[in-house]
């Protein structure tokens, strides 16, 4: 009974360790209601400083953690939302993906991400999908 009791509990203390060592998906959502208002969390951003603040928040992740958010989410609050604002915040949304990749490669490798070599572009790639995402799930409500 007390080698049941011990087995269970060594399986159970296995299992809790296993689970607490995957990370949580950090995901980046970016809101937008039908007045063009934009929210990332906690911050209204306008979608003239979208791209540099997407920028901002991915490097930044990289550099504190050396990992990025794993991948952006696009939230429409209202169904009333202009899809001319939508093609707008897309394109900030990519043009602040390719502002990190630049940024990224440039500390890195001191080169552009065209420059390097195809084996660190395919690390790149699987190190940081992020940066190569084209679709943000599109959705309606939070």
């Amino acid at each position: 009974m007390r080698l049941l009791l011990f087995l269970f509990s060594f399986v159970v203390s296995f299992h809790t360790n296993a689970a607490e060592k995957l990370p949580a998906e950090k995901i980046l959502q970016v809101a937008l209601d039908e007045t063009g208002t934009i929210t990332i969390g906690r911050d209204t951003v306008g979608s003239d400083n979208l791209a540099r603040y997407i920028q901002e928040r991915l490097f930044k992740s990289y550099m504190g953690t050396g990992q990025m958010h794993s991948k952006i989410k696009f939230v429409k609050l209202t169904a009333n939302v202009p899809d001319i604002v939508i093609q707008v915040v897309l394109k900030e949304i990519q043009e602040g993906q390719r502002r990190a990749l630049t940024q990224l490669c440039l500390q890195r490798y001191k080169k552009l991400f065209e420059n390097i070599g195809k084996r660190k572009q395919e690390k790149l790639k699987t190190q940081f999908p992020v940066l190569f995402q084209n679709d943000y799930q599109s959705t309606q409500g939070v």
